[in-house]
């Protein structure tokens, strides 16, 4: 089994981990009770709040596929849901025994109040978790009605120009819809890792394009149509260039290419058809491999030239680890241009996560942990994710300041380092914000 698999497998364990604090098969026996207890009237007092407390864990639940795990809310919920479980019992006693009205009432209240306050800490968490999502959603609904308006102001303007800028333009926004989408079906952590990479994705492009399109009306409006049409070309070059860079992060993540998936997909079919000639071509493969030791797989040479946290993070060895990851990640059959990208990813990446507050030494047992950072993790294939990095720094007592400001040196240590080897060319300022 591929570590991979090996995640997602103890990630799912960790999702039934999660929602095993919440069962509700006892909650809905003793509903189901109260129903032949209780006057139709009554009962409506408490039915009610139940099915909205359950759709609430139902849209929890579907807010995990894209976020992961959440068991500290599934442990905050658990007291709760215990208390509703206690009132109910008492509630469902009380029209057994046949109290007074009075005793009723309270019971139900009570039982009433239990449901709505869980069902609030719900929906409480459940904003809170797609804080992130919703302004991805809010961003590319923004740039849709951007290319709404400038089809509806611009119309019959620079037929060749508006038809690049809205195909781009659509064409990306499928690819970001695409990738969140692929993450609810998939709930693994690579799927998250491609939705996450185009929720960063969305936000740069929104940002870069953000008044382009009104400063192109604008242009338009003034007959000033060179700028115009500089503008349209301006924004489909945006788009291209974000659906690029989004197929490209999405392969990294799944570490898969074009070319892989056909040559994959061709093994299998043969394998399928001839097995026991596939066996005997992977017998003759290991074989030549073991002769020539030379030629060393790209997950290997990620090993061989692994650095850690600590040798980063120590000014006098940090230009010789940054130095050692930006080969590796190259000996893994990424361009100088993608490593770049990847060290900008890292950079990006440190200052949208959340790092925890340091802990006291006795709520530390890794306290010590010299964590490695290969080229994998660095490129998003690694079961050490980003996250877990930042995690890591975090417990150590490090702000998050310090983190962006260090993921900063080395972005800029790794691009002198491939300029000053000619593999990348130094880059002018822009001209144009």
């Amino acid at each position: 089994m591929s570590d991979a698999k090996k995640h997602d497998k103890a990630e799912d364990q960790e999702m039934q981990d999660a929602n095993a604090y919440y069962d509700d098969s006892y909650m809905n026996s003793l509903v189901a009770d109260a129903e032949e207890l209780m006057p139709s009237e009554e009962f409506e007092e408490i039915d009610e709040p139940v099915r909205q407390m359950q759709e609430s864990v139902q849209k929890f639940q579907e807010a995990e596929k894209l976020e992961g795990p959440q068991p500290e809310t599934w442990q905050a919920f658990q007291p709760q849901h215990q208390q509703i479980v206690e009132n109910m019992e008492k509630m469902n006693a009380s029209y057994q025994q046949q109290e007074p009205a009075e005793v009723k009432q309270e019971a139900r209240q009570r039982t009433a109040a239990s449901i709505q306050q869980a069902d609030s800490f719900l929906k409480d968490a459940y904003q809170k978790l797609m804080e992130r999502d919703r302004t991805m959603q809010q961003e590319m609904a923004a740039m849709r009605e951007q290319l709404e308006m400038m089809q509806r102001i611009m119309v019959n303007f620079s037929p060749d120009a508006m038809m690049k800028c809205m195909m781009a333009g659509a064409d990306y926004l499928r690819e970001a819809e695409a990738a969140r989408k692929s993450a609810t079906k998939e709930s693994t952590q690579a799927h998250r890792s491609v939705y996450q990479a185009a929720r960063q994705s969305v936000h740069s492009v929104y940002q870069n394009i953000k008044e382009a399109p009104h400063r192109a009306c604008e242009a338009f409006k003034k007959k000033a149509y060179a700028e115009a049409d500089k503008g349209l070309r301006r924004i489909a070059g945006v788009f291209d260039k974000g659906i690029a860079a989004l197929t490209e992060r999405r392969n990294a993540i799944l570490n898969l290419s074009p070319l892989a998936k056909q040559e994959a997909a061709a093994k299998q079919a043969e394998a399928s058809k001839q097995p026991e000639e596939a066996l005997k071509q992977q017998e003759k493969q290991a074989k030549q491999e073991a002769k020539e030791p030379a030629k060393e797989s790209p997950v290997r040479q990620e090993k061989a030239n692994a650095v850690s946290v600590q040798q980063l993070l120590n000014p006098e060895t940090s230009e010789r680890a940054v130095q050692a990851l930006a080969d590796s990640a190259m000996a893994a059959g990424y361009n100088a241009e993608a490593v770049g990208k990847a060290f900008t990813d890292l950079k990006i990446a440190a200052i949208s996560s959340p790092l925890p507050e340091k802990q006291s030494d006795d709520q530390q047992p890794n306290k010590n942990l010299d964590m490695p950072l290969t080229a994998a993790v660095l490129m998003d294939r690694d079961p050490v994710s980003k996250a877990g990095l930042f995690q890591f720094l975090g417990s150590q007592g490090v702000t998050k300041e310090a983190v962006v400001q260090q993921c900063t040196a080395w972005k800029n240590q790794a691009d002198k380092y491939l300029q000053d080897k000619g593999l990348v060319a130094a880059k002018e300022e822009s001209k144009e914000r």
